[in-house]
C-alpha cells in the first residue's frame, strides 16, 4: 500500500510538475477536503531531484522549426531600431512570440514558433501585409517558448478570444 501511494503520489507530482511546484501538489493532496478527509503525503528522497532534472531537460530541449524575419539590419543604429521594430510588433501582434536576435553583423527581429513550413508560410501570409520583406528562417526553437505559445493560442480559443482572419492570401 505505501509503494502504491508513492508510485501514485509520483505520478501525480510529475505531472503537475511543469505548471507548479511539488509543495503546492503536496499541499494541494495533504489538505482536507469537503468532506474531511485527507491525505498522507509520503515522498520518496528522489523526487524532487527527479523532477528537477525533467524541468531542466524541459527548459534546454529544442526542435528545429521557422520563425518569420520581419526586421533584419546591421547599419549604424540597428540594435535601436531592432529594439523598436521589437516593441512595435509586440504591440500589434501581442498573441505572437517575437524575438530579437544579434548573429554578427546583423540585428534580427524573428518571429513565430512555427514547426513546419507550411506553419510558418501561414504566418508569413498574416504579416506581409505590415512587413513586406518578412521571409522565413529555420531555427531552432526551445520547446518552452513552443509549449508557451500553443498553450496561450489553446486559452484564447478556450476562453474565445481569438480573432481568426479569413481572407484572401
Amino acid at each position: 500500500m505505501k509503494k502504491f501511494l508513492l508510485l501514485a503520489v509520483a505520478v501525480l507530482v510529475s505531472g503537475a510538475a511543469m505548471a507548479q511546484n511539488i509543495d503546492a501538489v503536496v499541499g494541494r493532496l495533504a489538505g482536507r477536503s469537503v468532506s474531511g478527509s485527507h491525505v498522507r503525503v509520503v515522498e520518496d528522497g528522489d523526487t524532487r531531484s527527479a523532477i528537477a532534472v525533467v524541468e531542466a531537460q524541459r527548459r534546454t530541449a529544442v526542435v528545429s522549426g521557422f520563425r518569420i524575419v520581419i526586421f533584419s539590419d546591421n547599419g549604424q543604429y540597428a540594435g535601436d531600431n531592432a529594439e523598436a521594430e521589437l516593441t512595435a510588433f509586440r504591440e500589434k501582434f501581442p498573441h505572437i512570440n517575437a524575438y530579437l536576435v544579434y548573429e554578427s553583423p546583423y540585428f534580427k527581429v524573428s518571429v513565430g514558433d512555427c514547426l513546419s513550413m507550411e506553419e510558418a508560410q501561414i504566418l508569413m501570409a498574416q504579416l506581409t501585409p505590415h512587413y513586406p520583406k518578412a521571409f522565413p528562417k529555420r531555427e531552432n526553437i526551445r520547446f518552452e517558448e513552443l509549449y508557451d505559445a500553443r498553450r496561450e493560442v489553446q486559452d484564447s480559443v478556450v476562453n474565445n478570444q481569438l480573432e481568426v482572419v479569413v481572407g484572401d492570401f
